[in-house]
Order: C-alpha cells, then sequence, then structure tokens
C-alpha cells in the first residue's frame, strides 16, 4: 500500500466513526428530547456557524501553503504560518464574543425561536476555541500528518457524546437537556484543542514568530468570503424556514420541530455518504497541488477523474437505498417515520452533492479559490426564490429543494471551469451506466421496501433492500464494464504497477488489431 492508500484509510476510517458516532448522537437527541429540543439546537448553531465563518481562516490554503513549505525543508516558514493564522482568528474572535456577550437579549430577531438564545451563549467560547482548532489542524493536514488531522475530530465528537449524556441527565443544575448539550459542546472543544496543542508540540511544531500575514489574507479572503455567503444562507434558512413554516398555519412548536426533523435527522442522514468523499479529497489536495506546480497534467487528470467515478458510484448506490428505504430508516433510528420520507423524497440531491463536494475542493486545490467563491455566491442566489416562495406550497421540503437547486448549479459551473483550467478529464461512459441504472434499482427496492415493512418491520426491509441493490449493482459494474473500484485502485496503486496496467492494455490493443 502506497502513501496515498495508507492516508485516505486513515482518514476514512476516522470520518466513518466519527460519523458514526455523530449520527448515533443525533439518534439519541431525537429520541431523548424530541423534535422541539433537536430544532432548537439547530437554530442557536446556525447562527454560531455563521460568525465562525469570520474567524476560522481558509484550513485548505493554510495546509497548502504549509506543504510548499515542507516540500522546501522550511520548517519554521511552517510554524510562523500557523502563529500568524492563529492571530488572524483570535483577534476578531474575541471581538466578536465580547460584542455580543454585551448586546444580550438585544440579539434575539437573530433567532426565529428566542428559546435558542440561551443554547447560543452557552456556546458562543466555541468561537474562539474553533478558531485556534482549524489553525492546528491545517498544520497536520499540510505535513499530511492525517492520524493526527482524523483522530482529534473523533475525540472532540466523543468527550462531546459523553458530556452530552451527563449534562442533559440532569447532573448539573439548572440545565435542561438542550442547554447541557450545548455545554457540552463547548467543554469538548476546549479538551480537543489542548490536545491538538500537545501533539503539535510533539510533532515538533512551536510558536516561531508570525509570518506571512499577506500570503494568508490573499488566498484566505475568497475562501472566508465564500464560507460567508454559504454560512449566511444557512442561517437565513434557519431563520426563514420556522417563520414561513408559522405563516402556513403552523404553531412555532411544530414549525421548530419540523425544521430539527429536517435539519438534525435527515438531512445528516442524506448527507453521510458525502463523508467517503470528502476524506478522499483531503488526500487529494496536497497532492492534486503538488502536481499542478510540477506540471503533470496527465497524472493530475486522473487523479481528478478517478475522484469524480467515485462521487458518482457513491452517490448512486446512496440514492437507490435512501430511495427505497427512507421511511424504515426513519421509523428504525429516529422512531420518526415523518424525518425517514424526508429521505427518500430528497435523495435524489445526492447527485449534485456528491458532483460539488468532489469539484470543490479540486478547484481550491488548483488555486482557483475566486471561482468557488463565485460559484457559492452564485449558488446561494438560486437558493433564495425556494426559500422564500415554496414553504407555501410544500412546506419544509422547500429546504431540500433549495439546497439541491444550489449544488446542481455549483456543480455545473465547477466542472465547467475545471475542463477550461486542465482540459476534459471526466469519463461519462463510466458514470452514466451507475446513475441511469441506480433509478430502476431504487424503484424496485421501494416496493420491496413496502412489502417487508408490511409483513416483516424495518430491520428486515434494510437488510434485504440493502442486499438486493448491492448485488445489482454490483452485476451492473460489471456487466457494462464500469471501472469505478479499479480506477479508484489504480489512484493510490505504485507508479511501477501503473506503468504495468498500461503496459497491459496497450498489449491487448495490439492483439485485438491483429485479430
Amino acid at each position: 500500500m502506497n502513501k496515498t492508500a495508507k492516508s485516505f484509510g486513515i482518514v476514512t476510517g476516522f470520518s466513518i466513526v466519527t460519523r458514526l458516532a455523530s449520527f448515533i448522537f443525533k439518534m439519541w437527541m431525537s429520541r431523548f428530547l424530541g423534535a422541539q429540543a433537536v430544532g432548537l439546537y439547530q437554530i442557536a448553531l446556525s447562527v454560531l456557524m455563521m460568525l465562525f465563518t469570520l474567524s476560522a481562516g481558509a484550513p485548505t490554503v493554510l495546509s497548502r501553503k504549509i506543504a510548499e513549505a515542507g516540500a522546501n525543508g522550511n520548517i519554521k516558514r511552517q510554524n510562523s504560518l500557523v502563529c500568524a493564522s492563529m492571530i488572524m482568528g483570535l483577534v476578531p474572535s474575541f471581538v466578536i464574543v465580547g460584542i455580543l456577550y454585551a448586546l444580550g437579549d438585544k440579539l434575539s430577531p437573530l433567532f426565529s425561536n428566542p428559546d435558542s438564545m440561551p443554547l447560543f451563549f452557552i456556546m458562543l467560547p466555541t468561537l474562539v476555541t474553533s478558531t485556534l482548532y482549524a489553525s492546528l489542524r491545517s498544520w497536520f493536514w499540510g505535513r499530511k500528518k492525517f492520524l493526527a488531522f482524523s483522530s482529534t475530530e473523533l475525540v472532540d465528537e466523543l468527550v462531546k457524546i459523553v458530556l452530552s449524556i451527563v449534562f442533559a441527565g440532569g447532573l448539573v443544575a439548572g440545565l435542561d437537556g438542550a442547554k447541557g448539550i450545548a455545554l457540552a459542546m463547548s467543554i469538548s472543544d476546549i479538551v480537543c484543542v489542548l490536545i491538538l496543542f500537545a501533539l503539535f508540540l510533539i510533532s515538533g511544531g512551536r510558536l516561531g514568530k508570525p509570518s506571512g500575514f499577506g500570503t494568508l489574507a490573499r488566498s484566505t479572503l475568497p475562501l472566508s468570503t465564500t464560507r460567508i455567503v454559504t454560512s449566511l444562507i444557512a442561517s437565513l434558512t434557519a431563520f426563514a424556514i420556522p417563520k414561513l413554516l408559522v405563516a402556513s398555519g403552523l404553531s412555532l412548536e411544530e414549525a421548530t420541530a419540523q425544521y430539527g426533523r429536517v435539519s438534525g435527522m435527515a438531512l445528516p442522514l442524506i448527507m453521510a455518504p458525502v463523508t467517503l468523499i470528502s476524506a478522499l479529497s483531503v488526500v487529494i489536495v496536497p497532492d492534486v497541488a503538488g502536481l499542478r506546480a510540477k506540471g503533470d497534467i496527465v497524472t493530475l487528470k486522473g487523479k481528478l477523474s478517478a475522484s469524480l467515478l467515485f462521487a458518482n458510484i457513491v452517490a448512486s448506490v446512496f440514492f437507490a437505498l435512501y430511495l427505497a428505504l427512507g421511511k424504515s430508516l426513519g421509523k428504525l433510528l429516529f422512531s420518526d417515520e415523518e424525518a425517514g420520507r424526508f429521505v427518500s423524497y430528497c435523495s435524489l440531491m445526492l447527485f449534485p452533492v456528491a458532483t460539488a463536494q468532489a469539484t470543490t475542493p479540486m478547484l481550491n486545490s488548483l488555486g482557483k479559490e475566486n471561482k468557488t467563491l463565485l460559484h457559492s455566491v452564485l449558488g446561494g442566489l438560486a437558493m433564495l426564490p425556494c426559500i422564500f416562495i415554496l414553504p407555501k406550497y410544500i412546506g419544509v421540503y422547500a429546504m431540500a429543494l433549495s439546497s439541491g437547486a444550489c449544488f446542481l448549479l455549483v456543480s455545473i459551473l465547477n466542472l465547467a471551469t475545471l475542463k477550461k483550467e486542465i482540459g476534459a478529464f471526466a469519463n461519462l461512459k463510466k458514470a452514466m451506466p451507475m446513475a441511469i441504472c441506480s433509478v430502476p434499482i431504487a424503484i424496485t427496492g421501494a416496493f420491496g421496501a413496502n412489502m417487508l415493512e408490511k409483513y416483516a418491520n424495518s430491520l428486515t426491509a434494510i437488510i434485504v433492500v440493502g442486499v438486493y441493490a448491492l448485488f445489482f449493482f454490483f452485476l451492473i459494474a460489471t456487466a457494462f464494464d464500469v471501472e469505478d473500484v479499479s480506477a479508484c485502485v489504480k489512484l493510490f496503486a505504485p507508479a511501477k504497477i501503473q506503468r504495468h496496467d498500461k503496459t497491459n492494455a496497450k498489449t491487448r490493443r495490439a492483439l485485438f488489431k491483429r485479430k
């Protein structure tokens, strides 16, 4: 196994375990606290995430600059960059936290439900700790120390889960369930930053004289603006959707519960497969930057093509599974059939989501941050009509349609820019069969799941239909000679094996011509 394969295995393994732990935590929240409490937590978190974009810097930029310094053996430069990044984040963080605590209850117009404000103020200190967290993780990312990069995220999630169970159980006076979870998030952030800093020192990192402010600022500005736009849209959604649902006839409690079902239950399940794509992107970003610097466009296009194929097969498989099994998964995981119905109806958005998640890091690693900013702004604008017009007609499903429209536009623009930058690289002959054949698999799977739900139970439906879908995907991949798996293996294969594969391919073509 070469370094890329090993790194991908580490990042993927920890990402899967982390997302699984996070998902189990959301299941516990939905069952223990109910949809309304989940909605309050998500509303407060959306405002906090919007603020975090103002102070987090750009981890991708910092990791790339650290990788470039490492290629030249300039360890001092790496330490100076991470220190500069910390200062650039800490100054606005402290200012924002101080202003918001001073304003207090005057911030209530920011929240669609004022009951989420106490949770927000409990979590507000994480604005400072998360800034340090982002910079330190980027240092490990740039140095390709993926074990520390990935494991600390898992530690953060586990500490949060344990403390949430303790605090939400009423062991701390004055804390109800939702407030206990907010406090757990703040403490887990502090613990994780302390662990990261200790690993930073053990790995040779030092707090040296900061430098590179201008370099970081110029490259960071487009990505920070991109995140600000994305977070503003998310906060706008959290603010507008519950209010528009109330205007359509629901009570505030019912509207908050609906928002909680979607944002805290269904959407995390829909987005779970993206973990696999994100893990591959994390590993590829430093490699793509290096290949572009060397001018090795052929290898670069091969890596990007394999990444896009991988995203397509993940989207195809999970689209079929979610469309068929959404209701069963909702009942089994959340004891909420309505959340599962949302998963089924919105499973189609996996295709644009997967494509956008695969192509955006590609553009960033090629130094096209300005393009990703433009695409994010245009995608956000595409969401606005859906957010403000559709809730009256389709209710909370407007959230999914708006997100789908955004990711679809971003995907199209990303692919067009990449083609212009490096030439055609997407292999549609391999990608399309999986996407097209996922539709009949999903429809027949849905029919089977309904029958099994009627005569058996949700768990039986999930197991039987899951095996059925995976089996037929394997048959289709074989029948259509879809080499998605082979492409991903070749992505990680040592150069010697790749040359051997190319030689064999040329030999086969020569024999075919002779025949």
